[in-house]
């Protein structure tokens, strides 16, 4: 069953127009995962300049003695009937 040189052209032309879909679908999903790791990594540099700032303001609490203590939980004691 010989295809005509028309016909292979045709099949050709169509797999590479598939082809050709398909990297386009890929390249949509890299770019969204691109923009999405971008703004995680804005996210994660807004989180991080947050801690030091919270950490800065700490030092000087703990270099003055003014630490805040814990005060201990009381646990309940259940006792048991005999």
């Amino acid at each position: 069953m010989e295809k005509t040189a028309m016909q292979v052209e045709k099949n050709v032309s169509a797999s590479f127009g598939y082809v050709k879909k398909d990297m386009l679908m890929l390249n949509d999903a890299f770019s969204d995962l691109h923009e999405k790791v971008q703004e995680l990594s804005l996210n994660y540099s807004m989180l991080l300049e947050k801690v030091e700032k919270l950490q800065a303001k700490s030092v000087p609490l703990v270099k003055k003695n003014i630490v805040i203590k814990r005060v201990p939980v009381r646990k309940k004691v259940v006792k048991k009937k005999k």
